[in-house]
């Protein structure tokens, strides 16, 4: 399988630790400290005309912005792979309703519900169906975390480690146009896998839905009856974890592809928030000019975010950085625990592989 376009999308302006301070009451320095994250962008509503509102939006424009790139008509796939944590509704899909947008139509469509390792598991289905024989392919992921979190005036009540969720999630959407085979220009999938790891493990991501019941009330810290909230994490399990889990990604692709850690150009590292971010790299002696990180600028986009790094690696690639063009990528997903993992080289257009 190749990678031949890839795209990503980032709704209205950057909001600031400063603008965070102000709108919600929250602690910049705080912010600065706690989650290293300097920006994040929001889908928001109000927003002007042409800017993306919804997960939809994002996943649409994420992958009108792909096919350009890729000189592909809508026409030529034959398959979209949409991966969120956040669809607009249960139904109809909101990959239904891309696939609309986008002028896909007579052609098998699936949504997956993941996060941290979504995109990831939608190249996975990808490659498994360019096996089964079809061409071209569309894989996409977006998610609006906003719509997770709780509303302005609400911020002011929430625990630290719930306001740290917060503080570190943005919004977002990323695309990969994939063919099958390896002759031809772009990013040639070298090795790809995918697994659960949770079996006995409890999740340390949890996202609830509750119909029209609505959340229920249940006591706080301080016996107060409060609503539940609808997301929470166990940061403790998560900073124990994913670092190891990280080498054990990064140990698995060096064996396959025979490829020293030191040598490979651009290392794509988990992207929780941009102090973690920094705390696995270090831990996993990966240097700062072979990682290719962006979530202290753009919030952690979910499933979005590492078509955002894959994109901004080929970026790098294309300015003349890294030109050897090894990449590999490392995704941990920490709600049952799953691990992803995928090595790719570089081929320029009439070029010999990288590596």
């Amino acid at each position: 399988m190749r990678l031949i376009a890839l795209s990503e999308v980032l709704p209205g302006e950057p909001v600031t630790n400063r603008d965070m301070a102000e709108r919600f009451g929250l602690h910049e320095r705080w912010l600065d400290s706690v989650t290293g994250n300097r920006t994040r962008y929001f889908c928001r509503p109000d927003s002007p005309t042409g800017v993306p509102k919804t997960t939809g939006d994002l996943a649409t424009e994420a992958g009108e912005q792909a096919l350009v790139r890729a000189g592909v008509d809508p026409a030529a796939i034959d398959f979209l792979v949409l991966s969120t944590a956040s669809p607009d509704h249960l139904m109809p899909a909101t990959v239904n309703l891309v696939a609309d947008r986008l002028g896909l139509n007579d052609l098998p469509t699936f949504q997956l519900t993941s996060g941290c390792a979504g995109a990831l598991q939608g190249l996975y289905t990808a490659r498994a169906l360019l096996a089964s024989g079809l061409r071209r392919g569309l894989v996409i992921g977006a998610d609006t975390c906003r719509n997770m979190l709780p509303p302005g005036d609400a911020v002011a009540q929430l625990r630290p480690a719930e306001m740290v969720n917060f503080a570190m999630f943005g919004d977002g959407g990323g695309a990969a146009v994939v063919e099958a085979g390896t002759q031809g220009p772009g990013l040639l999938v070298e090795h790809l896998f995918l697994r659960t790891v949770g079996k006995g493990r409890a999740p340390a991501q949890i996202v609830r839905w509750y119909g029209v019941a609505g959340a229920p009330q249940v006591p706080d810290a301080h016996g107060r009856t409060v609503r539940e909230a609808m997301g929470e994490e166990d940061y403790k399990a998560i900073e124990r974890h994913v670092p190891e889990a990280a080498r054990a990604i990064l140990d698995e692709l060096v064996a396959v592809t025979g490829w020293r850690l030191p040598d490979v150009e651009h290392v794509l590292t988990p992207q929780l928030n941009g102090v973690m971010t920094e705390r696995i790299r270090d831990y996993l002696g990966v240097g700062e000019e072979q990682a290719v990180s962006c979530v202290a600028d753009t919030g952690n986009n979910g499933n979005a975010l590492p078509f955002i790094q894959l994109n901004r690696a080929l970026r790098r690639i294309r300015g003349g950085v890294g030109e050897g063009g090894r990449m590999l990528v490392a995704t941990v997903e920490s709600s049952k625990w799953v691990l992803a993992g995928m090595a790719l080289r570089h081929r320029a257009e009439g070029g010999p592989d990288a590596g």
